[in-house]
């Protein structure tokens, strides 16, 4: 299947770029926020996921999501269409699938900006309180992040790119170091593996570990939405993606088990899931001091920015593709006439979340209840979009035979699929431990996730019979 532009009646300049396999690295990792989520997310992890085996946990999650990948970036060969799930889904499961996806993917990661200004917001209120005492509602923080993020989504992507990598590093910088302190501390010669024995990851509950650590994998499949901005995609897109899911995998792994060895084997989980928030700072004062606390939590608000600024550019990205298709408005899918870039999706993009973000703040939602509620709730949405997406993969390359390896075209598309199965099973028994409500609101989160695909769905057979040249589009083909 070859990629198909289509003429939509506008003077139209097409969103570019010149990104290499390290640029898309960093840009993609950014999400994945090293430090903020080592400060804030492991102890969940340990805490009320695998315990101490939460470094096997994160190997083994690595190895399904490496697993999904390999069908993923045949796909990207086999249909090089801009859009990442959205064209692959089309192109495997029908374009009414594909566009329910896109209309899921749109929701998930809007909910997740969304609930990532009230985290960012909030943890700067509290930075501003702590060192110039002044006193301002979160919202007013969460405003001014999202005003900032905006400026930097407008423009072409190496400026983004470039930020993302300098902040990235900044975060791999100061966990390294905390890994490094920590290690020195403790001792090569003292260190416990007990984290690392296979017989207690299998008296653990697996399933509920693997979605505590899966969530911070969420956001690796976007090296692929950039196909338009990337100087050669049919072999960086591979390339980064395999090397995204094997950093986030062995770091994350390695510094989950460096903070159990810094908490002390026997009280790490209890300590960790007592208080999730601060157990990773009382580990580093300890083993570091305070200056290195100081240090991290200005950080965080970095860390909190480059996660906004790597999701706007994924929400953009869909926005475009949809106006491109003729979906969404087609002004909408013009690019920039200097920049090149998708800056009318972008804005579009800015006061959809602004509005969102409105809603949030007239609910009288606490910012931590609205981080956990939209955040668990987007992430269990792409979760759905993975699985679905290597569905499509099984079945295009079943009708379509790639030539090469049926290992690689099928039979891992099809081991994937069973596996994000039965992860997606696991996420809605749990639901309630992504989103931390076991009332009613958990059942209208998740009822909603599949409400917005089945909207898709239905609009995109409206379209087949009042647009049939819109539906053939649909999928950027």
């Amino acid at each position: 299947m070859t990629a198909i532009e289509p003429t939509i009646g506008v003077a139209e300049t097409e969103i570019k770029g010149d990104l290499g396999t390290l640029d898309i690295i960093l840009a993609t990792l950014a999400y994945a926020a090293p430090l903020a989520a080592t400060a804030g997310y492991l102890s969940l992890s340990i805490g009320f996921g695998s315990g101490i085996t939460t470094p096997v946990s994160f190997l083994v999650t690595m190895v399904i999501i490496l697993v999904f990948s390999v069908g993923y970036c045949a796909m990207s060969r086999r249909v090089p269409n801009p859009g990442a799930f959205y064209a692959y889904i089309a192109a495997g499961l029908g374009r009414p699938a594909g566009l329910g996806t896109s209309f899921l993917m749109l929701f998930s990661y809007g909910a997740i900006a969304v609930g990532f200004y009230a985290f960012a917001g909030s943890i700067t209120k509290d930075y501003v309180e702590a060192y110039l005492s002044i006193d301002l509602p979160w919202w007013c923080y969460a405003g001014l992040f999202w005003a900032v993020v905006g400026f930097f989504a407008y423009f072409r992507i190496e400026l983004s790119a470039k930020i993302l990598g300098y902040l990235l590093i900044l975060e791999v910088i100061a966990v390294v170091v905390f890994d490094w302190l920590v290690l020195r501390q403790v001792g090569v010669a003292n260190l416990d593996y007990s984290s690392f024995s296979i017989k207690a990851y299998a008296q653990t509950n697996i399933g509920l570990g693997i979605l505590f650590t899966v969530i911070l994998f969420i956001g690796f499949e976007a090296t692929a939405i950039y196909r338009e901005e990337i100087k050669h995609p049919d072999r960086v897109i591979p390339r980064a993606t395999y090397l995204v899911v094997l950093f986030i995998g062995v770091f994350y792994s390695f510094t989950s088990w460096m903070l159990i060895q810094g908490i002390g084997l026997g009280e790490a989980q209890s300590l960790s899931a007592a208080d999730p928030a601060g157990v990773f700072l009382d580990t580093a004062l300890r083993a570091i001091g305070p200056t290195y606390n100081e240090i991290v939590n200005l950080l965080l608000l970095t860390s909190a920015f480059a996660a906004h600024l790597a999701i706007q550019n994924v929400i953009v990205r869909y926005v475009y593709s949809l106006s491109k298709d003729g979906v969404f408005p087609k002004f909408l899918g013009v690019a920039h006439d200097r920049h090149n870039s998708p800056s009318r999706s972008s804005v579009a993009t800015s006061l959809a979340i602004l509005a969102a973000l409105f809603v949030l703040v007239v609910s009288q939602l606490s910012p931590a209840t609205g981080y956990a509620w939209f955040g668990g709730m987007g992430t269990y949405g792409i979760l759905l979009a993975m699985l679905l997406t290597s569905a499509a993969c099984a079945v295009y390359f079943f009708k379509n035979p790639e030539g090469g390896s049926v290992w690689r075209s099928v039979a891992f598309p099809v081991v994937s699929t069973l596996l994000l199965g039965a992860a997606n099973v696991i996420a809605v028994l749990n639901f309630d431990a992504l989103t931390g409500d076991t009332g009613l609101a958990s059942n209208i989160m998740l009822a909603s996730v599949f409400i917005v695909f089945a909207i898709g769905v239905v609009l995109a057979v409206l379209i087949r019979g009042a647009k049939p040249d819109v539906y053939l589009r649909i999928g950027r083909q």
